[in-house]
């Protein structure tokens, strides 16, 4: 995002200070461009002061808040990797980033105050930082370093290859991977951005989904701050209240995915004047028909996109007057990008034909922190795998048309068996496990785990569930537990056919 001298908030604060960048819906807190501008640089002083440097990692456990911009706008200055860690992970979990990343700093909310005060107990090298309360003597609080902080400016040139953030997303061996997102990478997805959804300062971008996630925060929040626009940003998803703030504060576009469209939807559309609205973008799972054919029906410009951590969450463009003639499909490939659809033998395939979808361009990652054999697997010859089954139409618009691993998405969150798996099979008794999505109404998809019992062994499910809770984020617990009435059904290498337990035990 800053590459050699250029800086967008800073050239915002110079042309246009007044204006306003960051509005908090619960606060009614306002942070405009040139106040921006000031406390990203005193902050990016008191992390420096902190013993932060070129190449560190500043960590976050909080909820949105205009304080998440800051963070970012400061680690960029300072050629730091800002590192977003997902709340609503268990300590152990959160642990186990914090060990792999190793950030020079913490910063945390009061809603986390136990969970980092427990997690920087157990690190002396991680420095604490306090949004609020403070967990633990020694932790630093927010305000009063930014008090204290210069605010002179001390632009540095930066590589576009300079890491400016590590989003951790989990990975299907079950560890989560720390996707290493460039300055370079940043940068093109503004600008794809931009010119996808035709964004421009006066644009008003309502953001609640949550900041640690790339949907939250790059794909509209960061490009919608380089065009100079506005975010109004929410705490979390309140489908009421975003209906009445898109109408109230004039919202033009906003980002959800389709379990939180069926929530807006039930809240009542109809009794909202929402004709601001210029772009309504899903993602993060396919829109069932009936839910597309509600909002397409009532003359909402409805748009379903593509996108991965790894490679920005704005792969393709659906144009406005092709909504209807296109619908079910994600579009075309974004400005700078090139996408293609290949077989197993990394033949091209052509119109029509399903393979695996693979992407191209400035927008994609660096790899994954740590690992260069997964980051070699994902991209080894400047395609990058994502693993996603689709087609291609003779026109350029692509269709996925089904997920190529055992990921299932949960009200907009991936959830990856293997990782629950194993959680599940730490638990004695249990012999076998296998998790599965079930199609669920509101969230889209739900876990079953489908379990087989040692020889003579009793299982409580009751048990077995608040196991998973101590050990999992919640929308990674199985929503039911079922025991196997056989051994769970495996190919000629003994591995699991998963297809067939989910026909066996979806229902």
């Amino acid at each position: 995002m800053l590459t050699g001298h250029a800086d967008f908030i800073a050239q915002w604060a110079l042309t246009a200070p007044a204006r306003v960048a960051v509005t908090e819906v619960e606060s009614g807190r306002r942070l405009r461009y040139g106040a921006l501008n000031e406390r990203a640089w005193r902050l990016a002083h008191a992390l420096t002061a902190l013993g932060v440097q070129p190449g560190d990692r500043v960590a976050l456990i909080a909820r949105n808040g205009i304080e998440t911009f800051e963070l970012v706008i400061a680690c960029l200055r300072l050629g730091a990797a800002f590192t977003p860690l997902n709340w609503r992970l268990a300590a152990p979990e959160l642990g186990a980033i914090i060990d792999r990343c190793a950030p020079r700093v913490l910063v945390y909310d009061t809603a986390s105050h136990e969970t980092a005060g427990a997690l920087l107990a157990a690190r002396a090298d991680v420095r604490g930082v306090a949004l609020g309360t403070v967990a633990r003597a020694g932790d630093a609080g927010y305000a009063d370093l930014l008090a204290r902080a210069s605010a002179t400016a001390d632009p540095q040139a930066h590589d576009p290859e300079q890491l400016g953030m590590l989003l951790y997303t989990s990975g299907t061996t079950g560890q989560p991977k720390g996707v290493m997102i460039p300055h370079r990478q940043l940068f093109w997805n503004a600008i794809n951005t931009v010119f996808a959804c035709d964004l421009n300062p006066t644009d008003r971008v309502l953001a609640f989904l949550p900041l640690f996630h790339t949907g939250g925060l790059n794909c509209l929040a960061l490009p919608t701050l380089y065009r100079g626009g506005a975010v109004v940003l929410m705490g979390g998803f309140d489908p009421a209240l975003s209906l009445k703030v898109i109408e109230t504060q004039r919202i033009t576009a906003t980002v959800a995915v389709p379990t939180m469209y069926h929530m807006l939807m039930e809240a009542g559309v109809d009794a909202h004047d929402l004709t601001s609205v210029h772009t309504w973008l899903s993602g993060g799972a396919a829109a069932p028909e009936p839910l597309l054919d509600a909002w397409l029906d009532r003359g909402f410009t409805f748009r379903q996109g593509y996108g991965m951590t790894e490679v920005g969450p704005n792969c393709f463009s659906l144009p406005a007057h092709m909504i209807h003639r296109k619908r079910g499909t994600v579009g075309q490939a974004i400005l700078h990008a090139e996408a293609g659809i290949f077989d197993e033998s990394d033949r091209r395939l052509g119109p029509g034909e399903v393979g695996e979808l693979r992407l191209a361009g400035p927008h994609v990652c660096q790899g994954y922190w740590g690992d260069p054999e997964a980051s070699h697997a994902a991209n080894p010859d400047g395609w990058f795998r994502t693993g996603d089954y689709a087609q291609v139409d003779a026109e350029g618009y692509f269709r996925i048309s089904g997920r190529k691993k055992d990921m299932f998405i949960s009200g907009g969150e991936n959830v990856y068996p293997a990782e629950i798996e194993n959680v599940v099979l730490a638990v004695d008794g249990v012999d076998e496990v296998a998790v599965i999505g079930a199609p669920h109404p509101k969230w889209g998809e739900v876990g079953v785990a489908v379990i087989v019992p040692r020889a003579g062994a009793h299982l409580d499910l009751d048990a077995l569930q608040a196991h998973c809770q101590a050990h999992l984020a919640r929308f990674k617990v199985p929503k039911r537990f079922v025991i196997a009435d056989g051994p769970l059904p495996k190919n000629a290498s003994g591995k699991v056919i998963k297809p067939e337990v989910k026909r066996l035990y979806a229902e």
